[in-house]
């Protein structure tokens, strides 16, 4: 950590304050809509709520760091979720809910827009890899540490969604206390563009991985906490539960990631496709006999999980340009996006005609859709004898929702090339010779 820039030890501590209350958020609202007798799909709808104002803050916050700078976003986004943790405390309406979630998403689209486009800002071609394995230990850690807080208190009380305000207000704290500045290097990106009709066609696996990513995972944090509370696991043990199967994707992410460093990452998803859609169904058969195997079998199913939209944003960029890189990658979280919003209300459905096992129907059936369309495209590869790619190194992603920044802060590709790409004129194809063309780019590198 001393090697790093002195901002950056700053803006860990305030994601720390910050991952720990949104870890206790999300898992509280679950556990307390259970005690509260919500129904299930108010569960789902809940989580689909904040997912689409996270996809709404995603963009429209972007222009206001822009405009007011990231120290100022980040306070009022710190300010208004601490006010909406508190609100669902004070009032217990299902309806007043779904508005504080609403408000909640777009208020941790723009603290996640600012923390990693800061740390982007800070680091450099030789410490960014370092750099990303810091961010990646700290909010997966702090996550799971935000669920295990659940044990603090009687999720019935007031006290919970307090101690989450409390946490929302502390992450204030550093940015208040030190002289610093802001980015030192942040601009607008202006990649080639590329239509999501050509996408699909290149990198179908890729675009359906993201969705189908972005159904799960958000379907797997909204309801988990209400399956746990229905099927008669205590407080702790559902804390446990999410901490533990949060943690287990820090290490997931790595080893599969080197899996799929050697094989055709394709087949490597079809496999996690496969193996969470059996983990489904043990799931459903062993939840109420043993706790212990239940979190067993569920550690294998939230591994593949949580790794699902790494492997997929590593295999689209395998097929891409590193100019279409950037512009790829947006469409791709457009896709996790839509998915996340789809996905919770949906799981809600499954547990209200199913039963709490519903979850996991759920989810066992998306991943075979998911294994039989990867092994359609994997015949359909063979049958026009598609060339092979290399495949670049694996670079694992946050579990948490994917922000337009973190690309930035990946080790393989180096932000110069957009810098340059950004200022350069196209007036000057004609006329320009060689020799002042690569003076410009000079002095935009400078």
């Amino acid at each position: 950590m001393r090697a790093l820039p002195a901002t950056l030890p700053i803006l860990f501590v305030c994601e720390i304050c910050f991952l720990l209350g949104h870890g206790l958020i999300m898992t509280l609202l679950g556990v307390r809509m259970s005690l509260e007798g919500f129904p299930s799909q108010m569960a789902g709808l809940l989580m689909s709520s904040f997912s689409l104002g996270f996809v709404v803050g995603s963009y429209w916050l972007e222009k206001r760091i822009r405009s007011v700078g990231h120290i100022r976003v980040f306070a009022a986004c710190a300010a208004s979720l601490a006010v909406t943790a508190m609100l669902h405390g004070l009032w217990i309406n299902p309806w007043a809910w779904l508005a504080w979630r609403l408000f909640g998403g777009v208020a941790t689209a723009g603290l996640l827009m600012v923390m990693e486009s800061w740390v982007s800002g800070e680091s450099t071609n030789e410490n960014r890899g370092r750099v990303l394995g810091w961010y990646m230990v700290i909010s997966t850690s702090s996550l799971a540490g935000g669920q295990w807080m659940l044990n603090l208190a009687d999720p019935s009380t007031t006290v919970l969604f307090s101690v989450a305000g409390m946490l929302f207000a502390l992450s204030l704290v550093p940015l208040s206390i030190h002289r610093i500045h802001g980015p030192s290097k942040v601009g607008d990106v202006q990649p080639q563009k590329i239509k999501l009709r050509e996408l699909f066609r290149r990198v179908p696996v890729g675009l359906a991985g993201a969705f189908v990513a972005g159904l799960m995972v958000q379907s797997f944090f909204a309801m988990t906490p209400f399956y746990g509370q229905e099927i008669g696991l205590s407080t702790a043990q559902t804390a446990q539960f999410m901490a533990i199967t949060t943690l287990v994707a820090l290490v997931a992410q790595w080893s599969l990631g080197r899996v799929s460093d050697r094989f055709d990452r394709r087949k490597v998803i079809l496999c996690m496709a496969v193996v969470m859609a059996l983990a489904g169904v043990l799931i459903a058969a062993v939840a109420r006999t043993s706790f212990t195997m239940l979190l067993v079998v569920a550690c294998f199913h939230t591994a593949m999980l949580h790794t699902l939209y790494s492997l997929s944003l590593a295999h689209t960029n395998d097929w891409l340009d590193h100019s279409e890189i950037v512009a790829a990658n947006a469409k791709l979280m457009i896709w996790y996006g839509v998915g996340s919003i789809i996905g919770p209300f949906s799981a809600s459905l499954a547990m209200q005609w199913v039963g709490p096992d519903g979850l996991w129907m759920f989810l066992g059936a998306v991943s075979v859709l998911l294994a039989v369309f990867v092994l359609y495209q994997l015949g359909r590869s063979r049958a026009i004898a598609e060339p092979a790619v290399e495949q670049e190194p694996y670079v694992a992603v946050p579990v948490m929702e994917t922000p337009h920044y973190i690309n930035e802060l990946d080790p393989r590709y180096e932000p110069q090339q957009h810098e340059f790409d950004f200022s350069y004129d196209e007036d000057d194809e004609h006329g320009d010779d060689a020799a002042e063309n690569l003076a410009a780019e000079e002095n935009v590198t400078r």
